[in-house]
């Protein structure tokens, strides 16, 4: 998990783009994931789409989760709840860590104002403003990916789902 919280908190800096950098963290550090998983995640950076929303060191650990705990076929419920379970268990551990799940609400308690981040001016702004913090959008990634590796550590504790294609025989 501290790996992870280390990676994540090191790649927002170097690279930017939240949801990314918390899952990227997450795959170095778990050894789970790869490149696609990656790429899925790209979108959901700066509160999906650089819109402000739902935190992408939120959404990133989420991606990771819905990997190891989702359902691989839609008739799978069982599977679609516990995932869903999992889920929850990180989306409020990430609410109670920072009293909210808003990408922008976060940059307000972070840097005392909110940035437009559909705004290249106002995005490098942002970035020139992490770069003097110890304490910006970086901590965020890294305490998220620390939430989610608690998460992921209970996941395998309780062991990976089978997927659908290996349970059923042909």
């Amino acid at each position: 998990m501290e790996k992870a919280a280390k990676l994540a908190y090191d790649y927002e800096i170097k690279y930017f783009g939240c949801s990314q950098t918390t899952l990227a963290g997450l795959i170095e550090a778990f050894g789970i994931g790869g490149p696609d998983l990656l790429r899925a995640s790209t979108c959901l950076a700066g509160g999906i789409a650089r819109r402000g929303h739902v935190c992408g060191a939120l959404t990133g650990g989420l991606v990771m989760i819905g990997y190891l705990a989702g359902r691989d076929d839609l008739e799978m419920f069982s599977q679609y709840q516990r995932g869903m379970d999992f889920a929850n268990r990180l989306y409020a551990r990430f609410e109670q860590e920072f009293g909210t799940v808003r990408c922008s609400e976060i940059q307000k308690i972070k840097f005392g104002k909110t940035f437009d981040l559909q705004d290249p001016k106002q995005r490098e702004d942002l970035h020139k403003r992490m770069a003097e913090l110890q304490d910006g959008c970086q901590s965020v990634t890294s305490t998220g990916a620390r939430l989610a590796g608690q998460v992921i550590v209970e996941i395998l504790e309780h062991g990976l789902p089978l997927p659908r294609m290996l349970a059923i025989p042909r």
